[in-house]
């Protein structure tokens, strides 16, 4: 800074000037002001005004004479004396020597001190000189350098730069980048964000590179991001690898099933696909992906994409009778339908060509329309055809004894009561009613004597049958003979399944040896032995051979049971066994009485003849014996046949 006053070359930090004392504050807006800069200014113009008239002569002089002014610190000089005077700064180098000790010398070696030199230019180069020669003199005193403690803090220095270099690397985002960018062990994320700039960048393989090391580092950590793997997908597309990325987005929405981006890649690859079956499975995922998302996008895809599903012209519901149903497809495809709720539709299937009959039960319609590889969704429907069951009967005579003979009517429940389709079936023998039971005609019938069950059912124009109406009555009146009786009724000279071969042949003959034979309901060894009169069937038992069968057609040696045989009429066979009363069914057949002990019934036969036929348990209850009468169309018996039954 130059002193406007004197033109002396000032410190930028000076407030006065050193020189002439003038204050150098307007040219150095950083200089102290206030008292500061008061204290300062006096101080340098007392400094000034004790500087020795002499001296200020030659300043006065040199700045007259114009002459070119250098300034040249002189550093200060210790002074190492014993007996150095005790100044602040013990030894003061200037123009006029060395202070000896004095208050005013002080003062003058203090200005001295702060006041540089100013000499021509010959003199500054020869008082630099002399500076130089003064602190490079031989013997002169030199500071040492400490190289500990340079080494020390160099030491330190490096330390800090290494952990300051790692934390940045291992612990901030643009120092893991850093790594992943050269190669080196890094975070998914770095690696996820360095192969997006690859792949912004046109590198296809180095982003794949890193992609995949992300992707194996998340799967390590339990870490699905959808994001970077969906940015993995588009550089497999990218790089020509369809078929990774395909399986690729499969892995993505298996994972994610929520997140819509995987459905769409892969369902626009399938769709771009020329495979056989790709059609199908973008129809399937977009079906998976409407209800794993939600997203109705994928709904309204699907109907633009695949057939519509097929229509039916009968609603499915309940329904009181057969019906016929036709399903087709109103674009025109194949339908293809079952009612298979386990067969797989279209392959299990069978193609509709004509109405399909539904008979009575529960039908479950499954069918599908069909454009080549496309498959709609399934029509489904459940048809239940069935026909209504008329109410059970109602019988005009309460259950009781009674003391005389009585007569029932029947009537169909009171719901059917106007139902002109409803058929009564009905028994008085004690067997269940069947289709062929006697059909009540609206009269009254009678009741026989003893304990009689009445039993009866309806059936409507659906072939529908009732409950079964079953009422109890007795009637204190003569009751019907007892019905055939295995023991009772055994002929005198034999008994089935007891009398020995050798003891029938005995008592009827030999016979003529016929042949090995087969016997309904019997697996054992059998022999026919043909006589005069009718034939014979022995069979091996445990104990040997053993009468099961005598068949005649004449009258025999022997009678049947109760004075029965052939050539009686059936009138009179009849009347010897038990006999309800009940009345012919509309087949001619007729019941005579049914128990938990046997049963007796008539049978019509083709050429006109009849069967009369009574069953019984044998004594210790191990087997039926069965009694039969054949007739001719006159009512004559022909043949009588005893056969052992097991």
């Amino acid at each position: 800074m130059l002193c406007k006053q004197c033109g002396f070359y000032a410190e930028d930090e000076a407030i006065v000037c050193p020189q002439c004392g003038a204050m150098l504050q307007a040219g150095n807006p950083d200089a102290p002001t206030g008292a500061e800069s008061i204290r300062q200014g006096r101080r340098a113009r007392e400094a000034v005004k004790n500087r020795p008239a002499q001296k200020q002569e030659e300043i006065r002089r040199r700045r007259r004479s114009g002459a070119s002014r250098v300034t040249i610190p002189l550093p200060p000089v210790h002074d190492t004396r014993e007996d150095a005077p005790d100044f602040d700064d013990p030894r003061l180098v200037t123009e006029s020597g060395v202070g000896d000790g004095s208050e005013e010398r002080k003062q003058a070696a203090a200005v001295e001190r702060f006041s540089p030199v100013i000499y021509s230019d010959e003199a500054a180069r020869e008082a630099q000189a002399a500076a130089y020669a003064a602190t490079h003199a031989p013997g002169q005193h030199r500071k040492m350098v400490n190289w500990f403690k340079v080494s020390l803090v160099a030491f330190i220095l490096a330390v800090v730069v290494f952990a300051g270099g790692y934390l940045f690397l291992k612990r901030t985002e643009a120092g893991q980048r850093l790594l992943a960018r050269l190669g080196r062990e890094a975070s998914s994320t770095a690696l996820w964000s360095v192969g997006e700039e690859m792949l912004d960048r046109g590198d296809i393989g180095g982003a794949i590179e890193q992609f995949e090391k992300a992707k194996e580092k998340d799967a390590e950590n339990g870490i699905v991001d959808v994001e970077g793997l969906l940015l993995l997908g588009s550089a497999y597309e990218a790089d020509g690898r369809v078929d990774d990325a395909a399986a690729l987005y499969e892995e993505i929405y298996t994972e994610t099933p929520s997140r819509p981006e995987a459905y769409v890649n892969h369902i626009r690859i399938l769709l771009s696909s020329e495979k056989e079956g790709d059609k199908a499975k973008a129809s399937e995922l977009m079906k998976l992906a409407y209800e794993k998302t939600g997203d109705d996008s994928f709904y309204t895809q699907r109907n633009d994409f695949v057939p519509a599903p097929p229509e039916v012209d009968l609603t499915a519901g309940y329904y009181d009778s057969k019906k016929y149903i036709a399903i087709t497809s109103y674009q025109g495809y194949d339908v293809y339908y079952t009612f298979d709720e386990n067969a797989e539709l279209p392959a299990g299937g069978t193609l509709f060509t004509q109405r399909v009959f539904l008979d009575e039960g529960i039908h479950t319609l499954r069918a599908v329309a069909v454009n080549g590889e496309l498959v709609s969704d399934e029509l489904h429907g459940t048809y239940r055809i069935i026909m209504p069951s008329p109410q059970t009967p109602r019988s005009s005579l309460a259950p009781a004894t009674y003391k005389t003979r009585q007569r029932v009517r029947l009537k169909p429940g009171l719901d059917n009561e106007n139902d002109t389709d409803i058929v009564i079936y009905y028994t008085v023998d004690g067997s269940s009613p069947d289709a062929d039971s006697p059909i009540y005609n609206g009269e009254p019938f009678w009741l026989p004597g003893g304990w009689v069950t009445v039993k009866a059912v309806a059936v409507n124009r659906y072939n529908k049958v009732s409950n079964m109406l079953e009422t109890l009555y007795k009637i204190e009146i003569p009751e019907p003979l007892r019905g055939y009786n295995a023991e009772q009724d055994a002929p005198k000279n034999f008994t089935l399944y007891t009398t020995k071969m050798i003891e029938f042949q005995q008592a009827f003959g030999e016979g003529t040896l016929a042949g090995e034979v087969t016997m309904e309901n019997l697996d054992t060894e059998c022999r026919r032995y043909d006589y005069d009169w009718g034939y014979a069937i022995m069979s091996r038992s445990t104990t040997g051979w053993v009468v099961a069968e005598v068949y005649t057609t004449t009258t025999s040696p022997f009678s049947g049971p109760r004075g029965t045989n052939v050539g009686d009429s059936e009138t009179f066979v009849v009347s010897k066994f038990r006999d309800m009363g009940q009345v012919e069914s509309p087949s001619g057949n007729r019941g005579l009485y049914a128990s938990k002990d046997g049963t007796g019934k008539i049978w019509v036969q083709d050429d006109g003849g009849k069967i009369i036929r009574y069953r019984c348990y044998s004594p210790d209850g191990s087997h039926w014996w069965q009694l039969e009468y054949r007739t001719n169309k006159n009512g004559t018996v022909v043949s009588m046949d005893m056969r052992y039954d097991p």
